[in-house]
């Protein structure tokens, strides 16, 4: 039997450069995140071990240093770039889902935000640990 324990990091706000036009570019803007992801907790609750747990607060930093590195055109570059960067840093992560939400949406009308889902998942050949 598999037992996985899902970790949500709920609407992490974050402020950042990325779309087509030059001007979000240079202005930049509000960006939201929220991130689901899944692994085989097992280890680190039988010792009750940080360390030998997936840590949220280093899953926070690696989204702020992707977000960070470089401008993006596109919100579904910047998922999958977020998707990569925690299935690379964090092997037991077996499962990932990663929301970017872009509040300031430059459409000529009112839109609360715009929403990109992206999901990445181990394949049977990657073992997840």
């Amino acid at each position: 039997m598999q037992h996985f324990a899902k970790v949500v990091i709920a609407n992490l706000h974050l402020y950042s450069y990325h779309g087509v036009s030059s001007e979000e570019q240079r202005l930049g803007g509000r960006y939201e995140f929220d991130v689901e992801f899944y692994y085989d907790p097992r280890p680190a609750v039988e010792k009750d071990d940080l360390g030998l747990a997936v840590n949220y607060a280093e899953v926070v930093e690696c989204i702020n240093q992707v977000v960070d590195s470089g401008q993006r055109r596109l919100l579904e570059t910047l998922a999958h770039d977020l998707a990569k960067a925690i299935m690379e840093r964090f092997p037991p992560v077996v499962k990932v889902l990663i929301r970017v939400r872009k509040r300031s949406v430059p459409v000529g009308m009112v839109v609360d935000y715009v929403e990109v889902e992206w999901c990445s998942e181990r394949t049977k050949h990657q073992p997840p640990f």
